[in-house]
């Protein structure tokens, strides 16, 4: 190798190793990491902000939903409401054998209170005597009925 050619290359080298600056500084650095800190909480505020009209609005929706309460408990209770609440809820598993007779018992029983009624209103005595008689007759069997049920279901 030739001295030239050595000088020539070692002149490429020493210019090639000239400082490059970078490409952003540290005070951009900083200047970028504030902003992402501002982004970050601006989104945190927006955010809890949110979270805060929600719980309000279900604060809100609670308590106007408690004062709706209080206007339902106001409403007279008619003596079929009544009845019914007080009836028991019929089981979700019953016995075929015996289910049919009793629901038709009972049937036929309310029926008989409703004729009952309405001859006591009428005012006509010796229906109300034969209807509280019948009534009578068809209680007994629906005792009856529901006794053996009770009896057959523990054996």
């Amino acid at each position: 190798m030739d001295d030239h050619v050595l000088a020539a290359r070692l002149k490429r080298l020493d210019a090639g190793t000239t400082l490059v600056p970078p490409a952003f500084d540290y005070d951009s650095l900083l200047q970028r990491h504030a902003q992402v800190q501002r982004r970050s909480r601006r989104r945190l505020a927006l955010a809890r902000g949110t979270a805060a009209a929600l719980v309000l609005a279900l604060v809100g929706a609670s308590v106007w939903r408690l004062e709706q309460g209080d206007d339902l408990a106001e409403v007279p209770v008619t003596l079929e409401a009544a009845n019914l609440r007080a009836a028991p809820a019929e089981p979700r598993i019953v016995r075929a054998d015996s289910w049919l007779a009793v629901a038709a018992l009972e049937d036929h029983i309310a029926s008989l209170d409703d004729a009952l009624n309405y001859a006591r209103l009428n005012g006509g005595t010796a229906e109300v005597a034969r209807l509280e008689r019948t009534r009578a007759e068809l209680f007994a069997s629906y005792s009856q009925l529901r006794y053996a049920e009770r009896v057959s279901a523990n054996f």
